[in-house]
């Protein structure tokens, strides 16, 4: 059975810059493959990183391709396994939307 576990990870983006864990680059193995991470069923699988940093670069990086100018408003996590982060962002628009990452690969407890 799968477990719910809500991580309160607000990001708060101040006058100080962006936060120096999510300026980081993905590492350059990372590899993105299942689909467009709008449900756990088409989540974005994350392979390719070494650690739980590079993984979080990834999903970063991934977001700033597919969604430029969003803000991350709060993270949660799907345990598993599969492992997923729920993350919610705010776009430009104003609208909001949920993005799955599978992160089995890179996952630990």
């Amino acid at each position: 059975m799968r477990g719910f576990v809500l991580v309160s990870c607000l990001l708060l983006l101040t006058t100080a810059g962006p936060c120096p864990a999510l300026a980081q680059a993905a590492a350059p193995s990372v590899r993105y493959s299942g689909g467009d991470g709008l449900t756990l069923k088409k989540a974005v699988v994350i392979a390719g990183v070494g650690s739980v940093d590079e993984g979080m670069a990834a999903e970063q990086e991934w977001i700033r391709i597919h969604y430029p100018g969003a803000v991350v408003e709060s993270k949660g996590r799907v345990v598993g396994p599969p492992h997923y982060d729920v993350i919610t962002l705010k776009l430009a628009s104003g609208s909001r939307v949920d993005l799955h990452f599978d992160i089995t690969a890179f996952f630990v407890e």
